[in-house]
C-alpha cells in the first residue's frame, strides 16, 4: 500500500482535551500514518485549510488532493506530470451508496457490519480517550477541544468526504462508515482529533490476523507566509495543468 492510500486509510499527537488555541478561518494540521509498532511514520501530509477549501498535500509520492465543498468536488494534481483530475461528491455518493447496498445485503455478518457499523463508544478512564470497540474494529482517539464550531464542523465535512474518496478510489477497500461515525462523535463534542489509533481483526480463525494503524495530526490554528504561497501556486496549477478523466488520471500515475 503506498503512501497516498495509507494516509486515506487512517486520517505529533497532542494531550487528550487539550485546548486548541482560537482558530482563525485558515489553519494547517501535519499528518504522519504509522504502520504496527513502527516509530518512522510511513506517510506524511499536510492539509491547508484555506477560504472555504481543503489543499492536501502527499509528501511521497507528491501528490495535491483539493476539496472544493462550494462546486461539490474533489480535484486530484499530480505536479510531476501535470496534470488534473475532478470527482464530483455526487459520482463518489452513488458509488458508496452502492458499496453499503451490496455489503448489507451479504449473508456474512462481518460483511453486514461493514455496512452498518456499531460500536460500544465509553471514555477510557485511565487515558481519557474516546474508544469505539466492537468485535472487529477498534478505534481509539485523542482529541483537541475547541470552541471554534465553524472549524470544526469544517474538518469534519472533509473528514467524512475524504473517507468517502478512499473508498471508491480503491475498490474493495475498508468501507467508510466506521469513520463516520467517529467523525460525527468527535463534532459533538467539539473536537479534532490529534491521534487515531485502528485496530482491525481481519479475518476469524486460530489465531485471527490482526493489524494496528495510527495517525498523528498535529494542529497549527494560523496559516503563515509559506502556506499562502504554496496554496496560491497550488491554484496556478489548478488553472494550468492538463485536465484528464478520473481513468486516464490513474493510468498516468501508475507509469
Amino acid at each position: 500500500m503506498d503512501g497516498r492510500a495509507l494516509l486515506r486509510v487512517v486520517t505529533a499527537a497532542l494531550v487528550f482535551a487539550a485546548v486548541v488555541p482560537a482558530l482563525g478561518s485558515d489553519f494547517r494540521v501535519e499528518n504522519k500514518v504509522f504502520l504496527g509498532g513502527q516509530k518512522e511514520p510511513t506517510a506524511q501530509s499536510t492539509t491547508i485549510f484555506h477560504g472555504g477549501m481543503v489543499y492536501d498535500y502527499l509528501a511521497e509520492p507528491a501528490e495535491v488532493t483539493i476539496f472544493d465543498p462550494a462546486r461539490g468536488r474533489f480535484v486530484l494534481l499530480d505536479p510531476t506530470r501535470r496534470i488534473k483530475a475532478e470527482l464530483t461528491l455526487e459520482v463518489i455518493g452513488k458509488a458508496i451508496d452502492r458499496v453499503k447496498a451490496r455489503l448489507g445485503d451479504s449473508d456474512d455478518p462481518h460483511t453486514r457490519f461493514q455496512a452498518s457499523p456499531s460500536f460500544d463508544e465509553q471514555v477510557d478512564p485511565s487515558t481519557g480517550e474516546l474508544v469505539f470497540q466492537s468485535d472487529w474494529m477498534t478505534y481509539r482517539v485523542s482529541g483537541a477541544a475547541t470552541d471554534d464550531v465553524e472549524s470544526v464542523r469544517q474538518y469534519r465535512e472533509f473528514s467524512d468526504a475524504y473517507a468517502r474518496l478512499n473508498t471508491f478510489l480503491r475498490p474493495g477497500s475498508r468501507p467508510p462508515f466506521a469513520r463516520l461515525i467517529v467523525n460525527e462523535a468527535l463534532e459533538k463534542r467539539g473536537e479534532i482529533p490529534m491521534k487515531v489509533e485502528l485496530n482491525l481483526t481481519l479475518k476469524k480463525g486460530l489465531p485471527p490476523k490482526r493489524v494496528n494503524m495510527r495517525s498523528e495530526h498535529h494542529l497549527i490554528p494560523q496559516l503563515v507566509e509559506s502556506d499562502r504561497r504554496r496554496v496560491a501556486q497550488t491554484d496556478q496549477f489548478l488553472a494550468m495543468f492538463s485536465s484528464l478523466s478520473f481513468s486516464d488520471y490513474q493510468a498516468k500515475m501508475k507509469k
